[in-house]
């Protein structure tokens, strides 16, 4: 079974569940990064500066998680000027990364794309332009990187999807 099938045997909400895993096991890959590097950009556009937040990528887990954990969850439609604002600092370096006026070595490039797909998936449609699930894009990204960057090892990750398979 491959990962996409996989992740479209579970429940939506276990779906989140795993991403939101994964995610936060691939942030230390950015906080490094981070850390060390200057998290700024220049368009090629218009050549203003962008500066992205540090802070972005964990707060925007950590407002998914703080909903979904206290059941503010099914209520984000109603009231996510929170995540939409989150939402809205990926733009421009979403941007950015796509026009390469922002380079960033490819395991930070996919825990960025990553937390984006997330919070994309909870904000606006689940399904993105070639029909794959973002859920999926998301977890995928972030297995990816975390791989990629040696903090789990394929045991791990597969005993961490074997849970989220028990409802755990």
């Amino acid at each position: 079974m491959t990962l996409q099938e996989f992740c479209n045997t579970l429940p939506k909400d276990r779906q989140i569940k795993l991403a939101i895993n994964l995610t936060k096991q691939a942030l230390p890959i950015w906080d490094k990064y981070a850390d060390n590097n200057i998290l700024s950009y220049r368009d090629t556009v218009v050549g203003l500066s962008h500066t992205v937040p540090k802070q972005l990528l964990s707060d925007t887990i950590n407002e998914i998680e703080n909903r979904f954990a206290t059941q503010k969850f099914l209520r984000i439609i109603k009231d996510n000027s929170k995540l939409l604002k989150l939402y809205s600092y990926f733009d421009d370096p979403i941007v950015a990364l796509q026009d390469s006026d922002w380079e960033l070595p490819e395991q930070v490039k996919k825990t960025f794309y990553s937390v984006y797909n997330l919070i994309g998936s909870i904000i606006y449609k689940n399904i993105t332009a070639i029909d794959e699930s973002r859920l999926y894009v998301s977890i995928n990204q972030a297995i990816d990187a975390i791989k990629t960057a040696d903090i789990l090892s394929e045991n791990q990750i597969n005993q961490i999807l074997q849970q989220m398979k028990n409802g755990k």
